[in-house]
C-alpha cells in the first residue's frame, strides 16, 4: 500500500478507538507526556512546518520520515485524548505521569517562565 495512503488510514482509524470499551484518554494522555518533552515538540512541530513549506524537498531532514511519523500519529492521539477527556468531563488531575515526566515538565514551565519574565522587564 501506498505509504501516503497507510499514513491516512491509521490516521482515520485512531478516532474510531474511542468507540471501543476499554478506551480511556487519560492513558493517551499519559503516554503521550511520559515520551515526549516540549522542547522535542517544538523542535518536531517545527520539522512539520518547515518540510511543508518547503514542499518536502529539505536535505537535512533532523528527524527520520518513521520518526516523525510516530511523533505526528502521537501528536493526533493525544489531541484525540483530550477531545474526548473534555467532551466527556474526565478530570485530567488523575494522570499519573512517571516522576521524570514530571521533573522535566516542572523544569521546562519554570524555564519559560523564567524566560517569559526576562524578555518582560525588558520590555518596560
Amino acid at each position: 500500500m501506498n505509504r501516503i495512503l497507510a499514513l491516512q488510514l491509521a490516521f482515520d482509524l485512531m478516532i474510531f478507538d474511542v468507540h471501543k470499551d476499554d478506551y480511556d484518554p487519560i492513558k493517551d494522555i499519559e503516554a503521550f507526556w511520559n515520551e515526549y518533552a516540549l522542547e522535542t515538540i517544538s523542535a518536531n512541530i517545527l520539522q512539520l512546518l518547515n518540510t511543508y513549506l518547503n514542499g518536502g524537498l529539505e536535505e537535512n531532514k533532523l528527524l527520520e520520515d518513521v520518526k516523525m511519523q510516530e511523533f505526528a500519529t502521537s501528536l493526533y492521539r493525544v489531541l484525540i485524548a483530550y477531545c474526548v477527556a473534555n467532551y466527556s468531563h474526565i478530570d485530567p488531575s488523575k494522570m499519573q505521569l512517571s516522576a521524570g515526566a514530571k521533573v522535566r515538565i516542572k523544569r521546562e514551565i519554570e524555564l519559560s517562565r523564567e524566560i517569559a519574565e526576562f524578555f518582560s522587564r525588558l520590555s518596560k
